[in-house]
């Protein structure tokens, strides 16, 4: 009971520290916003309405939080010496990670659930066919995203490394992973290079939701199951990796978890090559 109790109070705490990290929020929030905005511009015409692009829109908003949200706050707090206190509490450290993920969830999923409310005053958007199979997609793609993002919160060191990272995942995967720019705008090579990427899947999971047949029919199986194995490998890694100070050293046994993360993308991409399923993902 103490330590469920314990680990309720340091979710409250982990929320209440997000919300006043300003560069956090604005990863969070305010970047979704900008980017439906954007999208609507440019995006919403007569043969291409804004539900065509909201499983785009709800990637980024779990890029965000991802990639620059999460590792942000982590590291900010490791710098200020927070998380050395909490190493002195009898909480285990499972429960103290869990913790902030789970708030960092909660901040990802409103952020999401806003892009859509948005969506539908703004541009009338219908609201998404299956939302319960859109709730398990975004929440698989919000566990694999995470786990990439705890990656970059134990490799960084300092918010500036944070940003590095994050924009080396972050750009790659909106420009050629089909998350910004549809697969059907770029060259051959995109969709096969996009297979090897996490957001291609993530979008695919929540586009069938939202608008198709759902994410249990015919190939979409493909997709969630990516994800839950980027998301293992990614928090496998995040564990392995795991500091309570910056100036703990990772190690070359350290840095090889984050490279075998990486590998599970490489595994994916082959096997939907092997499977012939690179085209239906466009």
């Amino acid at each position: 009971m103490s330590s469920m109790r314990g680990f309720i109070q340091h979710l409250i705490v982990s929320l209440k520290l997000n919300f006043r990290n300003p560069m956090a929020v604005v990863m969070g929030y305010l970047l979704p916003i900008i980017f439906l905005l954007v999208f609507g511009a440019f995006l919403n015409t007569a043969r291409y309405k804004m539900s065509d692009q909201m499983a785009q829109l709800l990637t980024i908003s779990i890029l965000g939080g991802a990639c620059f949200g999460l590792p942000i706050a982590f590291v900010s707090e490791r710098e200020r010496g927070v998380w050395r206190r909490y190493k002195l509490t009898p909480m285990p450290t499972r429960n103290f990670v869990i913790s902030l993920l789970v708030a960092r969830y909660f901040l990802v999923l409103t952020a999401g659930i806003l892009q859509i409310v948005l969506a539908k005053l703004i541009y009338g958007t219908p609201m998404p066919l299956h939302p319960i199979q859109l709730w398990f997609a975004f929440t698989l793609a919000t566990f694999a995203f995470l786990g990439i993002g705890l990656i970059i919160s134990m490799v960084a060191s300092s918010t500036s490394a944070v940003q590095a990272w994050g924009q080396a995942i972050f750009l790659p995967m909106l420009i050629i992973g089909g998350v910004a720019i549809p697969l059907r705008m770029l060259p051959k090579w995109g969709p096969h290079v996009a297979a090897f990427l996490p957001g291609r899947y993530a979008v695919h999971a929540m586009d069938a939701a939202v608008r198709r047949t759902g994410t249990l029919g015919a190939w979409f199986w493909f997709a969630p199951l990516a994800l839950m194995f980027i998301g293992a490998a990614g928090f496998l890694a995040g564990v392995k990796l795991f500091r309570w100070e910056n100036n703990q050293k990772l190690g070359k046994r350290g840095l090889m978890w984050a490279i075998v993360a990486v590998a599970v993308w490489g595994v994916v991409g082959i096997a939907a090559e092997i499977l012939h399923l690179v085209r239906k993902f466009q």
